[in-house]
């Protein structure tokens, strides 16, 4: 990735970044990229790279490299999707330009039962309950809960907030516990 006039300490800051913090990257990339749009979670994870290599170049320190990392691989992700939307209604808009009959309206393709309207919004009323349920929680409590709900391992969360692993998987465990009960407090039970 590094080339003939790369500067050797973002070269090294890079290569210390991606370390300590791959496994972050990939989940968040991961979390944030559908799986029905065809799109290989490892070129997003490439040009995030990138991304970041780019801003170590133009920055010389980053304040909160997680926080970073995860901004980068959601925006990084986020633009690779609206590609590829792009690129799906340009076909579709090639294809109508084709037909000689007058345009159709515009319909949208549900793929899937997840794309059902009512789906998505129960899904996101319960996006919401859940992001006031995790509001409720101590703040180291909602950090690590926040990690392992993206899928790290309590080693990988004790490395990632340099925290010892007794005290990340208690404040893992009791933080779900509080989320349990908060969610229990909005009318969710089954959880």
């Amino acid at each position: 990735m590094a080339t003939s006039g790369s500067d050797p300490e973002s070269v090294a800051r890079l290569e210390e970044l991606l370390r300590r913090y791959a496994v972050l990257l990939r989940s968040v990339i991961a979390r944030h990229c559908p799986k029905n749009l065809g799109i290989q979670t490892g070129d997003i994870e490439q040009e995030a790279r990138v991304r970041l290599w780019r801003a170590l170049e133009r920055e010389k320190e980053l304040g909160d490299p997680a926080s970073y990392i995860y901004r980068i691989a959601v925006s990084t992700t986020i633009d690779a999707v609206r590609r590829v939307l792009a690129r799906r209604e340009d076909q579709f808009q090639d294809r109508a330009d084709e037909d000689s009959e007058p345009a159709a309206p515009k319909m949208q393709l549900v793929d899937d039962a997840r794309n059902r309207p009512d789906i998505r919004m129960d899904r996101q009323e319960l996006m919401s309950v859940m992001a006031r349920a995790l509001a409720t929680l101590a703040e180291d409590r909602r950090r690590a809960v926040e990690l392992h709900l993206q899928g790290l391992t309590v080693p990988e969360i004790s490395d990632l907030l340099a925290w010892s692993e007794a005290r990340t998987r208690n404040l893992v465990y009791r933080g779900l516990e509080d989320l349990r009960q908060a969610l229990r407090r909005e009318g969710i039970d089954s959880v």
